[in-house]
């Protein structure tokens, strides 16, 4: 799995968002663990999309090589962005994530690598 980034994306809108996030904001992890695909693959038919409401949400994944992608959020002074399966993506509220598809886009917006993921 660690070669691998997952995400949940929805039909409807065409959000994506990283299913670790998803599920820390949800509260649905216990501390900092990465859930299992089997646990992901369980809930994500339950869950609704928080762009647009709809429950249309699959689970969809790509390898790191060409599905890195970095987070951030809009809101707060600290400017820091992260790897998708970063274990301080609890601190980035869903509402104000920002996506980066690069590590020079994050940077040349003026944020500053984690500390933790080094992305």
């Amino acid at each position: 799995m660690s070669d691998t980034a997952l995400f949940l994306h929805c039909a409807i809108c065409d959000h994506q968002v990283s299913a670790f996030l998803a599920f820390r904001n949800a509260g649905i992890l216990a501390g900092a663990r990465r859930p299992t695909v089997g646990e992901i693959e369980a809930i994500t038919p339950r869950l609704k999309c928080s762009q647009c409401g709809a429950k249309s949400v699959a689970l969809k994944s790509e390898p790191y090589k060409y599905g890195e992608r970095y987070w951030a959020t809009s809101k707060g002074e600290n400017r820091i962005f992260h790897r998708s399966s970063c274990t301080k993506m609890h601190s980035v509220v869903a509402a104000s994530e920002i996506n980066f598809t690069s590590r020079e886009a994050a940077i040349n917006r003026g944020y500053t690598p984690c500390r933790v993921c080094r992305p």
